[in-house]
């Protein structure tokens, strides 16, 4: 019992000597408390709602751009790295942008997003593509979006459908 009373105080004594090593370092040496450098704190994590009304926004657009086959829009909206994966294809923004504007000019998109979640400077989507053609028949593509925020804008990096 003696030995584990001897370490005991041993670790007490080493302890409270570093602390007053410590405190009277920072008092000699003038590295006091006010000198701790001051943290921005970050935003909660869960307040993002700026960020999901952004990309919401984008979203209010994106049916009637690409109704209108809106070139401008995309290079907009799309990444310059943007990849589709559709159907098996792997597409970048220009055949992308290509494919949308050889289709009929009577098709009618229209999206609807079920849920976006930001993660900082990315964030995650996902809906349907609702699409009508000049036939009057209709379909269903659902998708994720992968976005990425830079320089204060949000762009889609990746969008994975099924049509």
């Amino acid at each position: 019992m003696n030995k584990w009373f001897l370490r005991l105080s041993i670790a007490l004594m080493t302890f409270v000597l570093s602390v007053a090593v410590t405190g009277a370092f920072r008092f000699l040496f003038g590295a006091g408390p006010m000198d701790v450098i001051a943290v921005q704190a970050p935003r909660s994590f869960s307040d993002f709602s700026g960020d999901e009304a952004q990309i919401m926004a984008v979203y209010g657009e994106y049916g009637a751009a690409q109704t209108r086959h809106d070139r401008e829009f995309f290079e907009r909206v799309e990444a310059e790295n943007f990849v589709l994966f559709v159907g098996g294809e792997r597409l970048n923004r220009d055949q992308d942008i290509a494919w949308m504007e050889r289709q009929p000019s009577d098709t009618v998109y229209d999206v609807r997003v079920h849920r976006v979640r930001v993660f900082g400077n990315s964030a995650v989507s996902r809906g349907l593509m609702l699409v009508t053609y000049g036939d009057g028949s209709t379909s269903e593509w659902p998708f994720i979006d992968i976005w990425v925020k830079r320089n204060g804008v949000w762009q889609i990096q990746t969008t994975t459908s099924s049509d």
